[in-house]
């Protein structure tokens, strides 16, 4: 075998090989983005679950709840194109539980910042304790 013909083998093998590797980096960007995503999604509901047990009524703790929403998602940087804040508040006593659930639309152009067509939701979850040691109004 004669060496002679394997001249500029490895630029070749690096050239076909490039395109490869920058799509695979690409797409670990992409799932990176969507798992902070997910866990921003998280952090807000947990900021508006928070947000509604500090509050005495219902209606204070659902207004609450979608404030502190509003100011976790501009406060993260995720943009939802549409955003579902349901919050359970059945019972605001001391020791009971307020639950609320986001789902964050968001555009995957946005989201990864590579300009991919489509939308992804982003859903959170979180659970917060009223203080059993709160005065009663």
């Amino acid at each position: 075998m004669n060496r002679r013909h394997e001249h500029g083998g490895a630029s070749v093998e690096l050239a076909l090989l490039t395109p490869l590797l920058v799509l695979i980096a690409l797409l670990a960007v992409l799932a990176y983005r969507v798992v902070a995503a997910e866990s921003t999604a998280d952090a807000v509901a947990h900021a508006a679950a928070r947000a509604a047990t500090l509050q005495r009524t219902a209606e204070g703790a659902n207004a609450a709840a979608h404030d502190a929403a509003a100011n976790a998602l501009r406060t993260h940087g995720l943009s939802c194109t549409t955003h579902i804040l349901d919050l359970d508040t059945s019972g605001l006593e001391p020791g009971s539980t307020v639950s609320a659930n986001l789902t964050c639309r968001a555009d995957l152009a946005d989201l990864s910042g590579l300009g991919v067509p489509g939308t992804y939701e982003a859903q959170g979850t979180a659970t917060a304790v009223v203080d059993v040691y709160r005065g009663q109004p």
